[in-house]
Parts: structure tokens; C-alpha cells; sequence
């Protein structure tokens, strides 16, 4: 259920500076990682017999806002009107001597509207006003997806409310089902993975650093704070990069001149949902609930000058599930109802203010702070000791200054910043009952409590959790010209240049260690059997904060391109470009240049009939996640680890472990003695005053690239009525020099007793993944991140979409 309610001279020279600065900055900067999707307006001003008027004026005015910009037409009357913000403009041509014409148009995002406005003789009549809505057919654009205005994604109905399930209306997108409103679901694009997506809000980067575009947003944006989606699948130009799938772009609702409310709530409760099948008689139905519930203010701080926009969503999840041991562990593993708590909060602000008739400045900042307790805890086969918990601040700050330098030039600066601290772990990691980490909190990792896994439960009171901060810091320039005779036609250039740091600065990880059993017999230090045969744990050195395992991993990212909107005839649109992509955490890819060609026909030049079609290369960076998980899983590791089996146990004390109850006063948990500790303290001074070879380590290739993928299509749109159109695209991808771990060391035959595998010679015989004395130490796995020929996907569709404009 929801509802909405309505209420009804010295900067300018500053301003001039920064944006010359900033054309500078593009011109010099070897890189453009992020796209700007605003759309633009371009056209021509003419006579009553269809000759051009040059030094006409055109204004561009926003009917929201009141924000407007004014130029003045080229010698053949052209005129084009980059970076515009998506809403309802009137565009208005005026020269002495004719009667000013306007048009009302609809700017939807990275739409490329075409105006041309025909000027009559001055009469009675002083001005003409032509009703105008957004074409249903792109006439000069061979780019592929398709967007969801305000309206419609209020009425289309939204699993768990999650953006990602809109996705399922584009031709070529694939969404896979959100579980609840706050963990977003993923979106495979014309079959490309998930990870190489990219995400924008208002067009600003954020995505998830740690994990890629699989995911989804790195900061979430709520449903009720879109006014509009966005989604680029396939042929789009050299100014978007970092991913090789989707662009999915969210643009946010803003202020206008006049103050808007909204106040809304959503409920779902297991009381409407049927009983489970399989749930066992007197077993209760298990909690299921959502409510949502928020409110947003909009409108003028001046009116005509600068908008403010404000949300606040509250999100409390419960879900659970019966789960179901069977008597695995007797009295220690009764059936209980498994419950997974989320508590998000989420805050929106915007601030856009038309600084000078020339420049334009917009703010951007979205807050969310989600505790959770139990994920994935309903399904899984770990007692109520084991419960995960995590807590999640999510924190996105963007500045955009948008700046018209001529009536040819213009340019777009951008700076923003992106930040995450996640922690997940055991509840021992935690102030109970508050979901606030504090990780060791001075404490012995060995008094702090174990994890006790047996084959079909696990218990206990510790276990390991991990501690991320993701900090991203970017600065972009986009620098726009158009020349309107050059070669026989118009263009209209684009050059940019994007500059990143992208790092994780340190992620702690904790480990109390882990007691191993081959049966599922609760723990009894009268009984043989119940015995644990294992115990593990990952030590590290002392460390300031919450100590831990900390791991630092650090990125920089630097991209660039130049394209060209050739309008070589009246029917015919070239789009040219070619971008290149650099990333420190994959230093062997440096000729990572992507050219893209793409062209639309407009058959009849009526702009109702177009065949279009493009080919590109689209490079991927790589998220940080690959860093971090090898830093604390080198060949020589500053974090050992010590595993105790029967064979080694020489004090005769870590597998014979002290007895303790559950939380719920049970015996059978398995926790170090006293004498376990002290003889496990020694181990770990030990282990950390010499050089310790892991020998599970997780390497990176020297010699591997920059995944990429050769993406092109050619298909055709056509206008049926005055509300609807037909697209019909063959799509097809080549993705190669993909990334994944492979073990290379896994001889087919050769394995050691005891479990061992060959030395390093047998699978790096170069020595350019393992050197020095480590060579000679017995590997298991040896997981390196590569590029193979085993991760290479082909992909072929044919894609059909109707797109129907709203009705009134």
C-alpha cells in the first residue's frame, strides 16, 4: 500500500575560471571513466521558405525550474544545447522581424532531441507555442535500452520494491529476484555477467568497488527518490566505460517551483501469505514482514534560481524459516525458527542552484545505515550462536558544475566520493545486543570463544568476521563543441578524461579459531567419539583499532575518450569515438584502446523510421576485491596460520577442549582450555618471528589484461501511431580475456601423500609466481587470478521492444 500527498559579476568571472581550468583538465587528462546521461537539444532556426537564420536566438528554459539558457544560431541557423537535465523545456527561436516560435519538449535522460523551429513573418500574432512530447524514435542515436519515466515506475509493480526488478521491462535484461528490499538483486545484461555492469546516480559513478557491478549500487537509492530509470544494454558511445554490460543510470526527483510533498508506506506481513506445504503440523507459520515507510519535501530555496529535494525512508525486514536438524546434535540442535532482522535508514538530499545565466551547479548525498542481524541465517544449518550480523554505512557526496562557455561550447566537471565501512561476523564481534563492531576489542583471540562445525550443524561462540572501508574518490570533465560546417556536415565533439582512487584502508579480519569435528555428536569430554579431530586459526601480528588481520588493497583508475556526432546529411547520423582505459591492479593492459562506430539512418527523414547499428569494445575494470583477498593469502604471509591435528597436538590439551554451554544453557560447545591458550600463545610467537609459507596461497598473473568485449547490433525502429513505437535489434556480444581464479596447481595425477602436491616447478617453472626459499615448500592449491581462454562467452539475440508513451 502507498500514498502521496502534494503542498501545494565577480561569481561569474570565478565561474569563467574554473570552467577554463576545467577545459583544460580535459583536454590534458588521458581519461573519462564516468558518463554524464543528460540529453541534449540541437536543431536548426529557419524561415518561412526553410532557409537558415543565423544570429537568431534561442532560449532553453526549464518549465520546473525556471533555469534557462540562451544562445545564438551558427551562419547555416544551427544551434545544439549539451548537458541538459532531464525534464520539460521550452524552447523558444526569436529574431527582429519574426514572430518567436516555442516548443514544449520532453527531455528524458541521455535523449538526443532534434528541434527545428520555423519562424513566420511578423504579424498580429507575435508568438506561436507548439505542444511537444518526447519522440518515440531516436533519430541520430544507435544506442540500445530504454527507460522508465516517474509514472510508470510507480504503476508497475516492484518485487520487495528493489529497483533491479524494473530492469525485466528492457529488451536484453535479465533481473534475478531481489530477497528483500534492502539486498539488491542482479542484472545480467545480453548475457554478459553481472559484475560489468555499471551504475549511476544522476550520473555520477557508484558502484560497489569491493564486489563490480554484481551487486548492484554501491549506495542504495530508494523507489520512491526515482523519477526516472535509465538502462544502456548494448552500442552506447566511447563517453561510458568501465564495465562491458549494462549502464543503469537512476535519476533522482528534484525541486521545482513549487513545494512538493510526499508521504508513503508499504506493508507486507505473513498473515497474506498461505501456510507452507511442508511445514510440519503445530510448527508455527514463521514471521515474515516489511514495513517501509518515508517522507520527501521538495521546492524552491529561490524560486527560478535554486531547488532544493529531500527523503527520508525507514526499512524494518523480518523474515524467517523453520530449521529443521533432524536431531543431528540431540538436545544442542532443537528446530527452531531461523530469523534474519534488517533495520535500514535512508536519507536523500539535493541542492541545484543556476549560479550565473551561464553555469549551474548541483549537489548530490545519500546516507544509509543498515544493521542486520541473521543473513542467510534462515537457511542455513547454523544454531542461534552462530548467527551472523553485519553492519553497513553506505555514504555518496557528488558536486557537478555544469558550465556554458559559447553558444558552441560547454563543459561538465564533476567531483565525488564514495564510501562503505561493512562489518560482518560472528556476534562475538559485535556489542551485543547493538549491531556496532568492535571486533577484538582488546581481547585473546583464543579466549574469545570457537566455532564448532560437525558435518551437519555448527555451533559455538566464535568464529571469524571481517572488517571493510572502501573509500572512492573521483574527479571527471566532459568538454563538449559543436561545429556546425566541417566535412559536408554538423558535429558536435566530445572530449573527456576521469581520474579515480579506489582503495580498501585496512580491512580487519578476526579469527577465534575453528574445532573441526567428523561427527555430529555434541561435545562430551567423557566420550572418544565426540572429540574434535581439528582445530585452525589464523594468527596475525598486533595491530592498532580492533587488531585483526588487516589486509590494504589500493586502485587507481584513469580513462579518456574523444568522439564525434557526425551529422554527415539531414538522414544520415555517424557516431565515432574512441576511449582507453587504464587500471593499476591490472598493469600489463596498457593498450587498452576501444574504438566504436555506430550510425542511424533516418529512412523517410521524418524521423519516424530508423535503421541504426553499431560495433564497439568495452574494457572492464576489475573490482578490489581480487587485491584483498590476496593479501593476507601470499606465498610469504605475515598472517600464518596453525593447524592442530592429532598428529601434532604435542600438549595433548587443543583437541581435548574444555565443555561450555550454548546461550540457551545447553552443554556440548567445545571452547580452549586455559592450557590450550597458553600453549597456543607460544605457537603464535613462533609462528610470527619466522617466514611462513602458505601453502594454499592466492596469487595474481603478472600477464593478465583487462577483460573486454566486442559488443555490436543492427536492427531498426519504427514509428506505429502517434504513441508507439517498435524496436526490433540483433544483439550479439564476444567476450574474451575474462578473470577468474584457477588452481594451478592441480596435476591430474602426482598428489603427494599426506595431501601434498608437487613443488613450484611443477607448475611455475619460470619462477614468476613464487621465488626464493618458498619454492621448495609442498603447495596444495595454488589459486591465481588470470586471464583464460576458459571464461570466453559468445552471445546472439534477437531483441523485440514496443515503447508506449503514457497517456494523459
Amino acid at each position: 500500500m502507498s500514498f502521496s500527498l502534494r503542498f501545494g559579476a565577480k561569481l561569474g568571472r570565478l565561474l569563467a575560471g574554473a570552467s577554463a581550468l576545467a577545459l583544460a583538465f580535459a583536454l590534458l587528462m588521458p581519461g573519462a571513466a564516468f558518463a554524464q546521461q543528460q540529453g541534449s537539444i540541437s536543431g536548426k532556426v529557419l524561415d518561412p521558405d526553410g532557409l537558415a537564420l543565423p544570429g537568431a536566438t534561442v532560449t532553453i528554459a526549464s518549465e520546473g525550474t525556471g533555469y534557462s539558457r540562451t544562445y545564438t544560431t551558427s551562419a547555416n541557423g544551427g544551434y545544439t544545447v549539451q548537458n541538459l537535465q532531464p525534464g520539460t523545456y521550452k524552447v523558444t527561436a526569436s529574431l527582429s522581424g519574426f514572430k518567436a516560435t516555442t516548443r514544449d519538449v520532453k527531455l528524458t535522460a541521455g535523449l538526443e532531441i532534434s528541434v527545428d523551429l520555423k519562424l513566420g513573418l511578423a504579424g498580429m500574432s507575435e508568438e506561436v507555442t507548439v505542444e511537444g512530447a518526447a519522440p518515440l524514435v531516436e533519430a541520430t542515436s544507435n544506442k540500445i535500452g530504454g527507460s522508465l519515466s516517474g509514472r510508470e515506475i510507480e504503476d508497475v509493480p516492484s518485487n520487495f520494491r528493489n529497483f533491479t526488478a524494473l530492469t525485466q521491462l528492457i529488451p536484453g535484461m535479465t533481473p534475478a529476484a531481489a530477497t528483500s528490499s534492502f539486498e539488491g538483486g542482479q542484472i545480467t545484461a545480453n548475457g554478459s555477467p553481472a559484475q560489468s555492469n555499471v551504475y549511476l546516480i544522476d550520473g555520477m559513478y557508484n558502484n560497489d568497488d569491493r564486489l563490480g557491478g554484481s551487486q548492484g549500487t554501491q549506495v542504495r537509492v530508494v523507489l520512491d527518490n526515482i523519477a526516472e530509470y535509465q538502462v544502456l544494454s548494448n552500442s552506447y558511445s566511447a563517453e561510458f566505460g568501465g564495465g562491458a554490460g549494462a549502464v543503469v543510470n537512476m535519476i533522482t526527483r528534484g525541486g521545482s517551483n513549487d513545494f512538493s510533498g510526499r508521504v508513503y508506506t508499504y506493508y507486507r506481513s505473513d498473515k497474506f501469505n498461505a501456510r507452507d506445504h511442508f511445514l510440519p503440523a503445530g510448527v508455527p507459520k514463521p514471521l515474515e514482514k516489511t514495513l517501509q515507510y518515508g517522507v520527501g519535501l521538495s521546492g524552491p530555496i529561490v524560486k527560478n534560481k535554486a531547488h532544493f529535494a529531500f527523503l527520508y525512508e525507514k526499512d524494518d525486514e523480518d523474515y524467517s524459516k523453520n530449521k529443521i536438524f533432524r536431531g543431528a546434535g540431540g538436545a544442542l540442535t532443537p528446530d527452531f525458527v531461523g530469523p534474519f532482522e534488517v533495520r535500514a535508514s535512508n536519507i536523500f538530499a539535493r541542492v541545484d542552484v543556476q549560479l550565473t545565466p551561464s553555469n549551474f551547479l548541483s549537489l548530490r548525498a545519500v546516507r544509509e545505515y543498515a544493521p542486520t542481524k541473521g543473513e542467510g541465517f534462515p537457511e542455513s544449518t547454523e544454531t542461534f550462536d552462530q548467527q551472523g550480523w553485519e553492519e553497513d554505512l553506505d555514504q555518496i557526496a557528488a558536486l557537478t558544475l555544469t558550465s556554458t562557455l559559447s553558444d558552441r561550447a560547454s563543459n561538465v566537471l564533476r567531483f565525488g566520493a564514495i564510501n562503505e565501512q561493512l562489518n560482518t561476523g560472528r556476534q562475538a564481534y559485535f556489542d551485543f545486543p547493538n549491531v556496532s563492531g568492535i571486533g577484538y576489542d582488546g581481547r585473546n583471540p583464543f579466549s574469545i570463544g570457537q566455532q564448532n562445525v560437525h558435518p551437519s550443524y555448527t555451533t559455538g561462540q566464535g568464529g571469524t568476521g571481517t572488517f571493510t572501508t572502501i573509500h572512492t574518490y573521483l574527479v571527471s570533465d566532459t568538454f563538449s563543441y559543436f561545429v556546425p560546417e566541417l566535412w559536408g556536415g554538423e558535429h558536435t565533439f566530445k572530449f573527456g578524461g576521469s581520474f579515480s582512487l579506489n582503495r580498501d584502508d585496512p580491512r580487519q579480519g578476526f579469527d577465534s579459531g575453528t574445532f573441526t569435528f567428523d561427527r555430529d555428536l555434541a561435545y562430551n569430554p567423557a566420550n572418544p567419539l565426540s572429540f574434535p579431530s581439528q582445530f585452525t586459526i589464523t594468527v596475525a601480528p598486533d595491530a592498532p583499532g580492533f587488531g585483526g588481520l588487516q589486509a590494504f588493497a589500493y586502485d587507481r583508475r584513469i580513462s579518456g575518450f574523444v568522439e564525434d556526432k557526425w551529422r554527415a546529411s539531414s538522414q544520415l547520423t555517424l557516431n565515432l569515438g574512441l576511449r582507453y582505459d587504464r587500471q593499476r591492479m591490472t598493469p600489463a593492459s596498457t593498450k587498452a584502446f576501444a574504438p566504436r562506430v555506430g550510425f542511424a539512418y533516418d529512412i523517410k527523414g521524418e524521423g519516424k523510421t530508423v535503421v541504426r547499428g553499431g560495433i564497439g569494445r568495452f574494457y572492464l575494470f576489475m573490482p578490489i576485491s581480487g587485491t584483498i583477498n590476496q593479501f593476507n593469502a601470499k606465498v610469504v604471509t605475515v598472517s600464518p596460520s596453525i593447524s592442530i591435528t592429532s598428529a601434532n597436538d604435542v600438549c595433548g590439551c587443543v583437541l581435548r577442549p574444555s565443555l561450555i554451554n550454548n546461550s540457551q544453557g545447553v552443554p556440548g560447545v567445545a571452547q580452549l582450555s586455559p592450557a590450550a591458550i597458553a600453549y597456543l600463545n607460544d605457537r603464535r610467537a613462533s609462528a610470527l618471528a619466522g617466514s611462513s609459507f602458505n601453502n594454499n596461497p592466492r596469487l595474481d598473473d603478472p600477464n593478465r589484461n583487462l577483460a573486454y568485449q566486442w559488443a555490436y547490433s543492427l536492427g531498426f525502429s519504427r514509428e506505429l501511431g502517434r504513441n508507439s513505437a517498435i524496436n526490433v535489434d540483433f544483439v550479439g556480444n564476444v567476450s574474451r580475456d575474462q578473470t577468474g581464479e584457477l588452481d594451478f596447481n592441480a596435476p591430474a595425477s602426482g598428489i603427494l601423500p599426506g595431501g601434498a602436491r608437487p613443488q613450484a616447478r611443477g607448475f611455475d617453472p619460470d619462477s614468476k609466481l613464487i621465488q626464493g626459499a618458498a619454492r621448495n615448500n609442498n603447495f596444495t592449491r595454488v589459486r591465481v587470478l588470470t586471464s583464460s581462454d576458459a571464461y570466453d562467452a559468445d552471445y546472439k539475440s534477437l531483441q523485440v521492444g514496443v515503447k508506449l508513451l503514457p497517456q494523459p
